[in-house]
């Protein structure tokens, strides 16, 4: 009964990758986030599945004013379950932190590498806001392409820095000076397991030199944050070795959570003996909404076209992959969440919280008794 009960508080949202990565900052990053395609007759907002920032704006809004007992006629439209919208008064959706700028106007120090900036969209590294969790919560595109990625950047107003190359690997002198840098200056506020900040050596390693510099020197902002640094001296040159730093901080965090995904072995995490007599009709059912899987894999093509939420949908899957590569993706988002990293094949929920390590090892032992649907019929061989 317990972990029926934890099942049912599931949160958390998913995507994947596609060439419509645009569209996507466009619903998160601009001024255009708030600006629903249509209305619906109760003035509603009709949105598309590229714009998170808007629609759940627009949710916790109608959530908030249903707590404070106001008439509010968008409420009878909206697709969120009574006790979810509740929820939503105290703890609002995902997205809300997204800054609507990037990038400080011309003629300001850019703020984001571009050398960095095709890794950190591929793999972020945000850390996020959900109490106890360090999943980042941002789309990952694992296949972003070139094209893409220049027309990501256009958007978002990132600059080439001039003459700006990829830097070269730290010698053992420059590492040394780097990390005394980094455990004097940074590690209290952005090192050990829960930064402080908030971010990461990882996290960091998106920003140019000269941001760092002028930010730990107090003299630029970020966007729609307010400061809580304390102010500390950087020299440009200092700066650098703590920009090269971060990159090659990243490299091995990758390299890190990689091989510990590579690890994950379904026999040691399927502990139950056997599975609840509830489970397989869960799973085949309400599991698509409370894990969030419809949220992007029943409306969005880019999603349904990996996995279609729903029994049918399912089956297909376990038929093209398996079991196995089911219960990895799960898992995977729980490795994410210690890293606060993406895997180079990201976990689900994508930019959603891990789900609760009671379900994900339900569902090892499940794939191992062959993915049984609630008519006993198997769909998988591991």
């Amino acid at each position: 009964m317990k972990v029926l009960f934890v099942l049912i508080l599931l949160v958390g949202t998913g995507a994947f990758a596609s060439d419509l990565e645009v569209d996507e900052c466009v619903g998160c990053h601009t001024a255009r986030r708030n600006e629903p395609k249509s209305r619906f007759a109760n003035g509603l907002g009709h949105w598309n599945d590229s714009q998170c920032y808007g629609c759940h704006a627009e949710l916790n809004d109608v959530a908030a004013r249903k707590q404070k007992g106001q008439v509010d006629r968008r409420y009878f439209a909206v697709p969120v379950r009574e006790e979810k919208l509740a929820q939503l008064a105290t703890t609002p959706l995902a997205y809300m932190n997204a800054p609507e700028t990037v990038e400080p106007p011309e003629g300001t120090v850019p703020r984001v590498s571009w050398e960095r900036l095709a890794a950190f969209l591929k793999r972020p590294s945000n850390l996020s806001p959900q109490e106890g969790s360090r999943a980042p919560r941002m789309m990952a595109y694992p296949s972003l392409q070139p094209k893409a990625l220049k027309a990501v950047a256009d958007l978002l107003g990132v600059r080439p820095q001039a003459r700006e190359k990829t830097p070269a690997k730290l010698s053992v002198e420059e590492r040394r000076q780097a990390d005394t840098l980094w455990t004097t200056r940074c590690f209290s506020c952005h090192g050990g397991p829960r930064p402080v900040s908030g971010r990461s050596g990882v996290a960091l390693g998106l920003y140019t030199a000269e941001w760092l510099r002028d930010y730990a020197a107090g003299k630029v902002r970020a966007p729609r944050e307010a400061r809580t640094m304390p102010v500390v001296p950087l020299s440009t040159e200092e700066a650098k070795l703590l920009h090269r730093l971060f990159g090659e901080m990243r490299v091995e965090a990758e390299r890190e959570l990689d091989a510990r995904v590579s690890r994950l072995k379904l026999e040691d995490m399927a502990t139950p003996t056997a599975l609840p007599p509830a489970l397989l009709s869960y799973l085949w059912g309400p599991f698509f909404r409370d894990a969030t899987c419809v949220h992007c894999h029943a409306t969005s093509p880019r999603a349904a076209s990996a996995f279609t939420a729903d029994a049918e949908g399912l089956k297909a899957y376990l038929r093209r992959k398996s079991g196995e590569e089911f219960w990895r993706r799960l898992e995977t988002r729980a490795l994410e969440a210690e890293h606060g990293l993406v895997a180079a094949r990201p976990g689900m929920p994508m930019a959603g919280v891990e789900l609760p390590l009671e379900l994900r090892r339900l569902v090892a032992r499940w794939v191992l008794e062959g993915c049984k649907d609630p008519e006993g019929q198997t769909w998988c061989r591991h």
